[in-house]
């Protein structure tokens, strides 16, 4: 018993004095805090998953051409994201919210709450920019408010506003005190958080890839990778383009069916391809 007691002592003593691994130190980013608070919101939430895949081969098309014929620059995110603001346009349930235990709000506008990277304090990390509403607005006015969001100056009116800078800032116990208030007033959520959640960080992947985010919104969608893939037309085999897309829903409030069709909604208005300014033509 002594000499098994001495043998444990002395490899503890031995880890102990085990010199540091190579590595270094910095500090850790403060607007993390921002991700830490989502994802705390998110583990609050019933969340389902819906994964899928649509085929963009008309609409990559149709983007190449008009891009080629000179007309103003549009992304896929943006095509995307304003099919995302029309399909829930259809059926405001998709971004509903519950106001007590009683009611719950469906709001008209759909503010798309698009996850976008930014360079902050050394390092690059995702923020928040609300494009307000998105169901409004054609597919020319989300690209430029894309684009303006990834250059725009921290700490103005765009992503990462001076409030909502200080606010990650603060203390934990602050802040968990201030989201008690957010998430029972769907009125100031939407104000600071939008309607529908919308992240195209997958995008850089290859092969078959999607994120599964955890979220705080009723309804977001993540984008994937684009895939090649070979299927069957007429018997022949031809080369189709294909997305790999996941909602995920606030079962709360969506259940497995209504999703499902709402899936289906958004797969047949992306695969009709997007309503593009009159340039591409």
């Amino acid at each position: 018993m002594a000499d098994s007691f001495v043998s444990l002592l002395s490899q503890l003593i031995s880890l102990c004095r085990q010199p540091p691994a190579p590595g270094a130190q910095r500090p850790y980013p403060r607007i993390r805090n921002a991700i830490l608070d989502i994802m705390a919101e998110g583990r609050r939430k019933n969340i389902i998953n819906l994964l899928f895949e649509v085929d963009l081969t008309l609409l990559r098309q149709q983007l190449a051409r008009h891009n080629e014929a000179g007309g103003r620059h549009l992304s896929l995110t943006a095509c995307i994201a304003h099919a995302l603001a029309a399909a829930v346009d259809q059926d405001h349930s998709m971004q509903a919210y519950r106001l007590g235990k009683k009611k719950i709000v469906l709001f008209e506008e759909v503010d798309l709450a698009v996850m976008i990277e930014r360079e902050i304090e050394g390092q690059i990390l995702p923020v928040v920019h609300i494009v307000r509403a998105a169901n409004r607005k054609d597919v020319g006015e989300i690209q430029g408010e894309l684009k303006a969001a990834k250059a725009a100056p921290l700490g103005g009116h765009g992503p990462l506003s001076h409030l909502e800078k200080r606010f990650f800032e603060l203390p934990l116990v602050l802040r968990r005190l201030i989201w008690w208030f957010i998430r029972r007033d769907p009125q100031l959520f939407k104000q600071l958080a939008g309607t529908v959640g919308l992240t195209s960080l997958g995008m850089h992947g290859k092969g078959s890839a999607v994120v599964l985010p955890i979220t705080p919104m009723t309804l977001t969608l993540s984008i994937g990778s684009l895939e090649t893939k070979l299927v069957l037309e007429d018997g022949l085999p031809v080369e189709r383009e294909v997305i790999h897309l996941n909602l995920g829903a606030d079962h709360d409030l969506i259940d497995g069916a209504p999703l499902m069709r709402f899936a289906e909604r958004f797969r047949k208005v992306l695969e009709n391809g997007c309503s593009l300014p009159p340039s591409a033509h």
